[in-house]
Formats: C-alpha cells, structure tokens, sequence
C-alpha cells in the first residue's frame, strides 16, 4: 500500500509541478519538456544515490518500505510544496519586460525542479532495493490513480489550491511512511515536521505569487484549465495577465483597430464570432457597431467566467463552450470572426495561427466575411525576427484566403477573407457616422492616414524580404522552430553564451561517462535501457506536443496522458515476460516501428481536434516500456530503473530542446524510432553473440 500511496503522490506532485514550472515560462512547452526532462533526471539522480548510500539494502527480502524509503517518502511529501511555492517566486528574478531566453528555459526548470526531483529518486532507489518489479507495477498503478484525480481537478475545481490538494496525500504518505509499526520517535518526530511544513506551505500561499518585473505583484490570481490569471492594480488601474504575458492594459488602442476599420468595410456585421482569451476585452468596441448575435468561443469554462465578470458581458452574447475548429456543424456563418490571441508565443497560442485554424475559420466565414487578427509590428522598423513570424502567419493564411489586407500600426492588423474588403477612407467614414460610432483613436480624421496605400506597401515590402518561409501547421509550429531562429538571431549576454556553452560541455562530458559504464550484454542490459528509456519519453513528449498542437488541452489534460501512460506501465511490468535473450529485442523492434508509424502517417494519425489517437499510442508507449522492464529486469531492477530513467531524461531534453524545433513533430518520432533501433541493432548483436 506504502508503494502505492508513493505512486499516487508522486504523480500528482509531477503534474502539479510541472505545469507551475511552465507557467513561469510562459507556459511554453519547451519549458514544460525541459521540466519533465529535468524531473526525470534528478529521479535518476537520486536513484543512484540511493544506491551509494545503501547499497546493501538490495535482496530478495520482503517488499516492504526499509527506513530509507520511509526517510525519503516522509520528506518528498515537505519538499513538493516548498518547490512549488519556489517556483511560484522565480518570476521575481527575471529580466525585466522580457520573455525567457532558450538557456533559462532549458536551465531555470532544471534547477527549480532539483529538490523535490532527487528526493523522488531516492524514494524510488530505497524502494526498488527489494522486488523491483513488484514496486513498478503498484507505483505506477498509484501514478494512474493520481492522474486521474488530475483530470477531474483541471476540469471541476481548478481554482482549489494545488497545495490544498497535496495536502492530504502528502499526509497520507508520511504516515504511512513514518507510522508504520513499530515505529521509533525519530520517525513520528519526522512526520510531525512534515505536517508542520505542509501547514506553513498552505499558510504562506497567498503571498507568493510573483510576475516578471516591471508588473506589480498580482492582488488577484485565479488558475483556469489550461491556464493561470492575475490581476494587479498599479495606480488604480486593472492590468490582466495569462501566464505571465501581458493580456490587456487600460485604454488600449490596439482594441480599437483591430475591431472599427474591418467591421466598417462589413457592410451589416450581423453575426459575429471572437475567440481568443482577448475577446471579452474587445467586446465593447464590437458592440458600438450593434450586431444582432455575437459569439464568444471559449472552451475554458473558468477562464470565461473570470474575465466576463471582470470586462463586463451583454444580452445578446453567447459564450460558447468550444474553439473555433470545435463549433458544432451547420451552424449559421458568421459576418466576421475576430481571433484576439495577441502572438504565436507557444503551441497553444500557435495553433491559432495555423493552416488549419485558417482552413476552418474560412469555411465559417459566408461570401464576403472577413477573418480579423493581429501580430506584433512596429510603424517604422520591423526587426527580422518579427518579420519571420509574420511572413511564416501570412504563408498559412494565403493558403486558406484568397485576400489577405494587412493594416500596420501599433499591431499588424491582418484582413482575411474571399475577397479584398473595400477599404476606401471616404467610404468607412460614411459607415462611422451613419453607425453613430464614439472611438477615441480610430476616428475619420485617421482614416487617410491609417489606410495610406504608400504605408501599407512598406509593411508588405519589409515582409517581402523574408524569402521562402515555412508555412505555419500544427506539426511543424511557428512557436516552436521560430524560438529556435530569433532567440540565436538576436544578441545575447555574454552570461547566456557562456550559460549554453557550460549545458555544452556538461552535455558532452556526460555523454563520454555514460559511454563507458552502459552496457549491452545480455545479463545487464543497461545500454539497452538507456536507449529504450531514450525511445520511451521521446514518443511521449513527441506525442504531448502532437496532442497540443492539435486540441490546446495538454494542460487540464497533463496528468491523465501521463496516467495512461503509467497504468499501461504497469501492466507491461506485469505480464508474465521472464527475463531473457530475445524478448527485450522483440520489444525493441516493436518500439521502432510503432514510432516509425506514427512519423510516416503523422497527418492521418493525428488528424481532428479530439486528440485520441495520443491517448491510444501514448498506452502503448507505456506497455512496451513496462514490458521492456519486466523482460530485461531480472535481479538488477534498481540498475535497470536508474539507466532507463537516464536515457528518459535525454530523450525528452533531445526532443523538446533540438528534434521538434529544427525537425518538427514527425522528426521527433523518428529521433525515437532512431533510438529504439539503435537498442534493437545492440541486441540482435548481443544475440548473435551469445547464440541466443
């Protein structure tokens, strides 16, 4: 039950950590990949640890918690809340105004994700001394349980503390852990400090949220399904922000001109439709023009409820639990769709720039509707960087409109539809006085100015100067290669080159170490594990950015895909596969193949919004995984646990950090099925040898 109730912990702190670890970052999932690679880590770390500091604890004694693993357990339930609550701080430490660069998103969830990491690990080490399959099995059938609870927590009650919720499991494992008779009074003394700092953790909440500088300290947070909101209050007014990232500040003009100007050149806007968490913001200037229905599409049911109660609501609005591509068919068309997602930052916000978002926002548009959007500009320079996004935006929005209008101005307003609105100053100043419109910066005044034709032609000249750039699809996300090519287009500290040569070396010397003590024989397959573990937590990160891209809900999701990946572990490690020559090879080539699969029928395997399919492939990732343990175990499990965990950490860091950005979704797949092969190529070698 103790190995179980660890299971079940130390799942939920994963998820939980994990998603605030990326929250710091901007909810990137680079940062959330590199958190999950970090994690993975130090567990490996403390695995082997575990086994430095007692290395006789291995036997075939009874699978019962040893007072090293009680030690561990009791202090991994104190650690998870203090880290989180760390990293809830770290915002503080930024870079005022400026977004994480690729080093601290690769380095900061390393660090922050040390303490309760290793502490995880040596709780496993402890606990995979003795049976190790047997531990396995029931911690990962405790981790699917736990993802579980997160899938109804993300859902139902994502505004309950995380902390409030590690709470009671937390208790949970320290007493079973601690109070387990006969039990002495250092370990009744220990769970005492567990409750205690448990309590303090819960006691200091509040205070520690944090936001990166200048933005004051936030008076409101409120966590949705898929992402986080605050509010601060700098001189009495409201500024919101998601994730981090600045959402909308008073008077701003950029409301203004993404709403008049494309609703003026609509001759009877009737029906409109906003998506994006920016829509109940741009809603008053939208209602200045009277439509008879206006639509908000919001699948998050939480964050919709928050920003309508704060930006105000009317009685001919709907809100509309779904996106775009997830509105029921044969609905009415709409007038104007306007999409309020203010860039590309991440894959989530991505896929609202897509070739696919573009495809079904046409086919909800009738004859004559007009597409509205806008991305970061600048009225007299345009940095190429920025130059890159919009050109990248524009390829995969030409592929679904035939018209594409751009507006430069304090944003890039784009104008997408069947064919070109008419965009005649005297003509949209005919439509604003007859429609009795009160602005304060798009007024008539500003029309020749903000429509002048010279103007528009040096934003598509400057925009032309990106030659050939990719078309922006959910498989291959402009929020992921696009950070790779500005991040290492712009000047960096000389802190940061000297930061990323450090990740270098320490890179290149881990690489020459684990080079010399993994081996291939058929007695310790810990080479084999490696790259199995390598192969096992590339498909899975390949598959949690494929899931991503396509639905947007890998966060309220988080935990159950890693449950199901997890339950199906534990099914692996409990089939009856004896430890033997040939059936870790069998597993291996089954592996290969399974990614090699998904790679070549990306497109069909992934197709929809529902995301299935993941579910599906995401089980049997974890069955091979497990299988592959319990067939390649035998009296090393600890040793096997360790090493695969390892080669886990490097296939999600090699994933998310190089294969996905420079190769996309279906280069990440074949990065895995590469690994996999590499572990078969070993083993039909170790065969041969052996004449197996």
């Amino acid at each position: 039950m103790t190995f179980f109730l660890y299971g079940f912990y130390a799942l939920l702190a994963q998820t939980l950590l994990l998603r605030e670890l990326a929250q710091v970052f901007g909810a990137h999932e680079l940062a959330l990949a590199g958190a999950l690679a970090a994690w993975v880590f130090w567990t490996a770390a403390g695995v082997f640890l575990a086994a430095k500091l007692k290395p006789a604890a291995a036997g075939n004694g009874p699978a019962l918690p040893s007072p090293y693993f009680a030690a561990a357990g009791v202090l991994l339930a104190a650690a998870v809340p203090a880290n989180i609550l760390a990293a809830r701080l770290a915002p503080a430490l930024f870079s005022p105004g400026l977004q994480p660069g690729l080093f601290l998103m690769l380095a900061g969830p390393a660090l922050l994700a040390l303490p309760a990491g290793l502490v995880n690990g040596l709780a496993a080490g402890f606990g995979l001394a003795r049976l190790p399959a047997r531990f396995y099995a029931l911690e990962a059938a405790g981790a699917a349980a736990a993802g579980a609870l997160t899938v109804a927590y993300f859902h139902y009650f994502p505004q309950f503390s995380a902390l409030a919720l590690l709470t009671l499991p937390a208790l949970a494992l320290a007493a079973a852990c601690a109070l387990r008779r006969p039990f002495p009074k250092f370990r009744l003394a220990g769970f005492a400090l567990a409750a205690a700092a448990l309590f303090c953790s819960n006691a200091v909440e509040r205070s520690a949220w944090r936001l990166r500088p200048p933005a004051a300290r936030p008076g409101v947070v409120i966590q949705t399904r898929g992402s986080r909101l605050a509010v601060t209050e700098p001189a009495g007014k409201q500024l919101f922000y998601e994730d981090g990232r600045l959402l909308a500040a008073p008077e701003d003009p950029a409301w203004e001109e993404l709403a008049h100007i494309p609703l003026l050149a609509v001759k009877r806007p009737r029906r409109v439709l906003l998506t994006g968490s920016g829509a109940f913001f741009l809603l008053p200037e939208v209602l200045k023009h009277k439509p008879k229905e206006v639509d908000i599409a919001e699948p998050d049911v939480f964050k919709s409820w928050f920003l309508a109660g704060r930006a105000g609501s009317a009685g001919n609005v709907r809100t509309l639990p779904f996106d775009l591509r997830g509105l029921p068919a044969g609905a009415p068309p709409y007038d104007a769709i306007f999409q309020t997602v203010p860039s590309p930052d991440n894959a989530a916000l991505n896929r609202n720039f897509t070739v696919e978002f573009f495809r079904a926002a046409a086919a909800r548009l009738r004859p004559g509707g007009l597409l509205v959007f806008q991305l970061p500009f600048a009225d007299n320079y345009l940095p190429p960087e920025k130059a890159y996004v919009i050109a990248s935006v524009l390829a995969a929005a030409r592929q679904a409109f035939p018209a594409v209008e751009l507006l430069p101005g304090v944003r890039l307003t784009v104008l997408a539809g069947s064919k070109a609105p008419d965009l005649t100053a005297d003509i949209l100043t005919a439509a604003y006085l007859k429609r009795g419109l009160k602005t304060t910066t798009v007024l008539p005044s500003a029309f020749p100015f903000m429509l002048d034709p010279y103007r528009r032609a040096w934003a598509a000249h400057e925009l032309e100067k990106v030659k050939n750039p990719v078309v922006n699809s959910d498989l291959s996300p402009l929020a992921y290669f696009h950070f790779w090519r500005a991040w290492l287009s712009m000047v960096v500290s000389p802190g940061s080159l000297l930061g990323l040569a450090a990740l270098a070396l320490c890179a290149l010397c881990a690489g020459l170490l684990l080079a010399g003590r993994l081996s291939f024989t058929p007695e310790r397959r810990t080479g084999e594990a490696f790259l199995i573990g390598f192969w096992g937590m590339a498909f899975e990160t390949a598959l949690l950015l494929a899931f991503q891209a396509r639905t947007g809900q890998l966060n309220p999701q988080l935990g159950g895909l890693f449950a199901a990946f997890m339950a199906a572990a534990a099914a692996g490690a409990l089939l009856p596969l004896k430890a033997g020559k040939t059936k870790p090879l069998a597993i291996e080539l089954l592996a290969a193949a399974l990614a090699l699969i998904c790679a070549f029928k990306a497109e069909v395997i992934f197709a929809g919004t529902g995301g299935a399919a993941v579910w599906y492939l995401i089980a049997a990732g974890g069955l091979l995984t497990g299988a592959f343990f319990a067939s390649a175990a035998g009296k090393a499990g600890a040793d096997i646990y360790a090493w695969d965990l390892l080669g886990g950490a490097a296939g999600v860091f090699t994933t998310a950090a190089f294969a996905v950005p420079l190769l996309g979704i279906k280069g990440a797949l074949l990065t895995a099925a590469l690994a996999a092969l590499a572990a078969g190529v070993n083993g039909v070698r170790s065969c041969i040898s052996t004449k197996c």
